[in-house]
């Protein structure tokens, strides 16, 4: 059994919420998807050069790693409830409410099995262009994640799309996702990603970068929540069960202990890598 490490921002969370306010006019990039990859390889260089004396292993949360249906901390796996706890590739990962007065089991979250919508994914409007299992946060349900071995960690890349009230009618930018990282001291850094409506009816999931401070900042753990937005461009989360998100391969690069330095070869890498972000960066239309 592990000896898990409950921050207790996680039982009694503060987060950064700023209340109802415009869609940003500038959103962290999405990514092709098949250009991800390429550039998820020069981030994870990057992270081992800048922290030359930690060793750095990348990640990734793909939540493929079967929940046991005995698991006591998430009895109703798939589906999860305020309170509940479940566990992938050395993650822990608490699903809860941030209501003034969730009860222990209010639904916040469930697995879908992305080959099978018709069966997994009840009433709500999911992504269609993932066939692999992923995670839904519902009902303004917020997710917290964290190292079972307690190592701090780089938030990377992700998979994101929004998830649909059955019958909403969704507007161009349907919703956000805001990570907020919390640090070994206390303190805390958050990004926020735009999540697009659906295409001919159809949500899909993209590709997302973190950027900025907030990518090279190591994290104890972190939060994942979202939040609606309406037809005219205003967005709320935890104010009407509507901020619901799916989220899928989250990759991440581990920091260990003090015992490597890069060879040459790996700063060679760094700044072919610095070069290729760079060119991406000038071509991304403003």
């Amino acid at each position: 059994m592990f000896k898990i490490r409950k921050p207790s921002r996680a039982l009694i969370p503060i987060l950064a919420d700023d209340g109802t306010y415009p869609v940003p006019s500038i959103s962290n990039p999405r990514l092709v998807r098949g250009l991800r990859s390429t550039v998820y390889q020069c981030l994870a260089a990057i992270a081992l050069a800048i922290g030359v004396s930690h060793t750095a292993q990348a990640a990734r949360i793909d939540f493929e790693e079967p929940v046991p249906y005995d698991l006591v901390s998430a009895p109703y796996a798939p589906l999860f409830g305020h309170g509940d706890e479940f566990y992938q590739g050395g993650f822990w990962l608490d699903p809860f409410s941030n209501a003034n007065d969730p009860f222990p089991g209010d639904l916040v979250g469930a697995l879908v099995d992305g080959s099978d919508l018709a069966n997994t994914c009840w009433s709500i409007l999911c992504p269609a262009n993932n066939a692999t299992t992923f995670y839904t946060g519902l009902n303004d349900g917020a997710l917290v994640i964290g190292r079972l071995d307690n190592l701090p960690f780089l938030i990377n890349a992700f998979d994101a799309s929004f998830v649909g009230a059955g019958g909403a009618v969704l507007p161009p930018v349907a919703g956000l996702l805001r990570l907020q990282g919390v640090m070994a001291d206390g303190g805390f850094l958050t990004q926020t990603f735009q999540l697009a409506g659906p295409h001919n009816g159809v949500l899909d999931f993209s590709s997302y970068l973190t950027s900025g401070l907030f990518a090279t900042t190591p994290f104890d753990y972190f939060y994942a929540f979202g939040f609606a937005c309406d037809a005219a461009g205003l967005c709320s989360a935890f104010s009407t069960d509507r901020g619901q998100f799916a989220l899928d391969n989250v990759d991440l690069t581990v920091i260990g202990d003090v015992t490597a330095v890069p060879e040459p070869a790996t700063w060679l890498l760094v700044a072919v890598g610095l070069a290729a972000i760079g060119g991406m960066s000038r071509r991304r239309p403003v």
